[in-house]
């Protein structure tokens, strides 16, 4: 028999549950986080806010599905009823017309873990390759599957190609041999029992709980060396594909001169990242994945993000409320490019001093 992806979808996952009697609903669809509406601090910023301080975050889950599939590396979530699940994917329309074999089966309970696009050949790339998506869009979805109760068999990923996948894992302690790792893009998939939590980025974008459950777990339950001589750091982006800071050599002189130390973070291990940023007390840093680690300093530190004008985002502000930093948005021109969000920044001295000096950051 031949699959096609099917076009039909529940929006939620909880709109499926809705069609189950009441007590099955309550066993197959599980209430980890209700859902809530916080006010996060300020940015403490000289350049206007872009953003509202309220956020809002749905709840979070965990769906149980009896002989659920995972459908093409994407793995879209199917329903028993043929029907996808329109909260727990990231849909491309370059799949629609694909055509599966059956599916292999598996007798006991899987857990996807993945959400996105994974783009196996010729070389895996998609979402989980992405530092700032693995940590905080995959990774907290372990949580989710722990506080549910439970027990998982196997867990679904896309094939893991890098070191800070492997070692986030082991932190988080996940065997390796539980591990389906998907590199086709015609991947298909039955469970007796599919299990799939919530995503992060779906129910608000970095959630308290994820942010809180990444910091506890790598680094707060751990005994982690601090280092000398990184309390202040400046993350630069030449490791970067994009959004690299034009005047790097300029910004790097001044900083210099106020005793921060430059940081490349792509060759380090995650127990280095976590070991630099716990030891950091101001961090300056153009918009971008690496920002994802002041989830591991300690509260109290500031984070100076160089941002593009030409583009928002404010996860790293909710990231550093939920750590208990300080975060300061500096707005900065840019060099434009053909991607969204892919602008070069250029980094006005004058205005970087101000910030420093802003609330006694550096008084020299």
């Amino acid at each position: 028999m031949k699959y096609t992806i099917p076009k039909d979808t529940y929006k939620k996952a909880k709109d499926w549950a809705k069609t189950l009697s009441a007590s099955e609903a309550k066993e197959r669809y599980k209430v980890i986080y209700p859902a809530e509406t916080v006010r996060l601090p300020s940015p403490r910023s000289i350049d206007p806010h872009r953003w509202i301080s309220t956020c809002h975050y749905e709840e979070a889950f965990v769906v149980s599905i009896p002989d659920g599939r995972l459908m093409t590396s994407h793995m879209y979530v199917i329903t028993p009823d043929n029907k996808r699940l329109g909260d727990l994917e990231l849909y491309d329309t370059g799949y629609e017309k694909m055509v599966l074999e059956e599916p292999d089966y598996y007798a006991g309970t899987v857990a996807s873990l993945f959400w996105g696009w994974n783009f196996p050949k010729p070389k895996s790339r998609g979402t989980h390759t992405v530092f700032g998506h693995w940590f905080f869009d995959i990774l907290p979805r372990i949580h989710l599957l722990e506080k549910s109760g439970i027990t998982i068999d196997k867990y679904v990923l896309p094939k893991l190609t890098f070191p800070f996948q492997y070692e986030s894992l082991k932190l988080l302690g996940i065997p390796f041999n539980k591990i389906i790792q998907v590199d086709q893009t015609d991947f298909h998939l039955k469970a007796k029992t599919l299990v799939v939590p919530a995503v992060p980025l779906m129910i608000g974008k970095c959630p308290p709980w994820a942010s809180h459950y990444i910091a506890d777990q790598m680094k707060n339950k751990r005994k982690i060396r601090k280092r000398k001589g990184y309390e202040r750091i400046y993350i630069t982006r030449e490791d970067a594909e994009a959004r690299h800071v034009v005047n790097e050599d300029e910004v790097l002189r001044y900083l210099q001169t106020k005793g921060f130390k430059k940081i490349v973070l792509t060759p380090m291990t995650t127990e280095e990242k976590i070991e630099v940023f716990a030891s950091a007390k101001v961090i300056v840093a153009p918009f971008g994945s690496g920002s994802i680690n002041v989830a591991f300093c300690d509260p109290g530190a500031s984070l100076i993000e160089l941002a593009p004008v030409s583009f928002v985002d404010n996860y790293f502000w909710k990231l550093c409320c939920h750590a208990g930093l300080d975060y300061y948005e500096l707005l900065c021109k840019v060099e434009p490019q053909a991607h969204v969000g892919a602008d070069n920044i250029i980094v006005d001295i004058g205005k970087l001093d101000i910030y420093l000096r802003l609330n006694g950051i550096v008084n020299a």
